[in-house]
């Protein structure tokens, strides 16, 4: 027990040391757990010798991402993903699956083995996807959302497979239907008993024990463990048990508190898995698959961009849309290593096919890592070629007039953005609203507002915007990178014609490098949020209640989740002493600004006490004492 204790303890020593280096290096983490693995396995000290254990250690943090993965399959979440979700999404599937196993099928492997290659290569991670983009601050951006869309619809078929495989007998490649139609039968019970169970009982349950956050995750864990060994004694995975057990929670109140809190323990857990994977490599054993292990990886790298980009361009999605969402998904996925560790156990897969699929998977794993940390700079040196994959260009624009003058541009109307845009439709009547959501723009059509859809790249439609000509232009743009783009354009401009440019930061370190980029006023997200802009501007034009005409639009905007406190809390604390300096930078420039609103003559009748709204410092102490309160 002692030494189980130790090689536990000797891995996530490892994985830190390695971790804090390759973070300084500025390399994907994802890379160092896997390193720290291989240096602690056979091919490297030999350190850790009970790899089984490790496997069996790393295996709960798998069932802890499914059992997170169901709590978000809630209907209203499925219902969310979008048409081009689900067919991205089928349509990667089935096509790289397909392409795959030909691809397989051209190397010397048996049938059943390529098949499970095939399969392996057509889930993309979730983990690596999710992770990555949260770091870029893209979770929000359209091609985060659908990419996430995609990867539940992947993850979904993904649990479909796991099912289907279970219909397999230990030691038999032939498909059992009486023994699938037992365990299906168990499965299905299993499943509507926990649904029944989790709205009937578990709900006043939860009810009783919420004010407790440590009895909360207590009992949410310990019905994960109770339908994950259940599964198993029916014959499914515990994999499948931990999906059922979250779903059959997600429609209940309290899962986003079970989410924070069990997202910790399931990060502790997918490091070991990671590490696990690296000391678990048997390269010798791979040596004579050398060939197809480069083709095969070469393949998800490439083959998968490709496959979405075509998608994504039928359906009328722009290059860049399209280009970022097929990086995102360039690897294979943590069902890929259950689907072939299942294999293995029934005896249909050797430990050399298992291998190569492991490498494989942990190359595409690091590979799409740069490649996503790096897609604007790939990007940028291959948009002259993804010309060719625009097969359609959506631009839907309401009429505006010939002649703008000192008009409004917002760029972005998610949830800051449509707040924003309602106090923008109560004091104006020129304005223009930007947004790269076809989504968002049908509904804005729907309620009559001035819209553009359209990226910030895309200089044709930025000069169509009379951007010269405008007094003042907001950017909620969630990516940094598009803000960069924006400002780089105004750059063009003559100083003297300039608008007032405005534009929202996620940190105060973004917000620093915005206003070194020619912004003149930052107003940080974490700090203010739309709803203290709101509320500073209704006392600023004296709004009333219902002045401004509700629709399906705004109601829906508003009703997206607020971020948690102690997560605004943590951020404000960690970036304190950027955010001063900002306000510091912001007060300096209130002056340039009120002198660039006379020399261009604008109207002021929507100004009060000369002070300009959207930019009064007021929100941010506002929410500075609510914080600290």
């Amino acid at each position: 027990m002692e030494n189980l204790i130790v090689e536990i303890g000797v891995v996530i020593i490892s994985a830190s040391v390695v971790g804090v280096l390759l973070y300084f290096l500025k390399q994907p983490l994802i890379l160092a757990y896997i390193l720290a693995g291989i240096f602690l396995g056979p091919f490297g000290f030999g350190i850790v010798n009970d790899i089984e254990f490790i496997h069996g250690v790393s295996a709960v943090g798998i069932m802890l991402m499914l059992f997170l993965i169901g709590l978000e399959m809630n209907v209203a979440k499925l219902k969310d993903l979008g048409w081009v979700s689900l067919v991205a999404g089928v349509g990667q599937v089935i096509f790289t699956g397909t392409i795959g196993f030909l691809l397989v099928n051209l190397f010397d492997f048996t049938f059943i083995q390529s098949l499970y290659i095939a399969v392996a290569l057509t889930f993309s991670s979730t983990v690596i996807a999710v992770k990555i983009m949260s770091e870029k601050k893209d979770t929000k951006s359209l091609y985060g959302q659908i990419c996430i869309g995609m990867l539940i619809v992947q993850d979904i078929l993904a649990i479909v497979s796991l099912f289907i495989l279970a219909g397999f007998k230990e030691g038999s490649f032939t498909f059992d239907f009486p023994h699938f139609g037992e365990i299906l039968f168990k499965g299905v019970l299993l499943g509507i008993a926990t649904a029944l169970i989790a709205k009937y009982a578990l709900k006043h349950v939860y009810n009783k024990i919420a004010t407790s956050h440590e009895l909360l995750i207590l009992f949410s864990l310990s019905w994960c463990f109770l339908i994950s060994l259940l599964s198993i004694k029916i014959g499914f995975s515990m994999e499948i048990g931990a999906f059922i057990a979250g779903i059959s929670l997600a429609n209940l109140p309290y899962i986003y508190e079970i989410n924070f809190r069990a997202k910790t323990l399931q990060d502790f857990f997918i490091t070991i898995f990671f590490v696990a994977l690296g000391a678990g490599l048997m390269f010798s054993s791979v040596g004579d698959l050398f060939i197809p292990l480069i083709v095969l990886s070469l393949f998800v790298l490439v083959g998968n961009p490709l496959i979405v980009l075509i998608l994504m361009g039928v359906m009328g999605y722009d290059k860049r849309t399209s280009f970022f969402t097929g990086l995102a998904i360039a690897n294979i996925s943590e069902f890929s290593l259950i689907v072939v560790a299942l294999g293995l156990r029934l005896g249909h897969l050797d430990e050399k096919v298992a291998s190569m699929v492991a490498i494989i998977g942990i190359t595409t794993m690091v590979c799409s890592s740069y490649m996503m940390t790096y897609n604007n700079q790939l990007y940028n040196m291959l948009k002259k070629h993804l010309s060719i994959f625009e097969f359609k260009k959506k631009k839907n624009i309401t009429p505006k007039k010939s002649n703008f003058a000192n008009h409004i541009i917002l760029f972005g109307c998610g949830n800051v953005g449509a707040q924003v845009l309602e106090q923008i439709l109560s004091f104006k009547e020129d304005y223009m609203v930007v947004d790269h959501d076809n989504n968002v723009i049908k509904e804005l059509i729907e309620n009559k507002i001035h819209c553009v859809f359209g990226d910030v790249e895309d200089e044709e439609l930025l000069e169509n915007l009379d951007i010269e000509d405008a007094e003042l232009m907001i950017s909620t743009l969630p990516n940094i990178e598009d803000n960069y783009i924006l400002l780089k354009y105004l750059k063009n401009i003559d100083q003297a014609r300039m608008p007032i440019v405005i534009i929202t930061a996620n940190s105060g370190r973004e917000g620093l490098d915005l206003f070194n980029k020619g912004a003149d006023y930052i107003v940080l997200k974490p700090y203010l949020g739309a709803h203290h802009i709101h509320s500073i501007n209704e006392e600023l034009y004296q709004i009333k209640e219902g002045i401004v005409q509700k629709n399906i639009f705004f109601d829906k905007i508003k009703h997206t989740k607020q971020p948690e406190s102690n997560e605004i809390s943590h951020n404000y604390h960690a970036d304190f002493h950027i955010v001063k300096i900002i306000q510091s930078l912001n007060a300096m420039r209130m002056k340039e600004i009120k002198d660039k609103i006379n020399q261009k003559g604008l109207k002021t009748s929507y100004l009060k006490d000369g002070v300009y709204p959207f930019i009064s410092p007021l929100p941010f102490f506002k929410a500075k004492n609510n914080i600290q309160k």
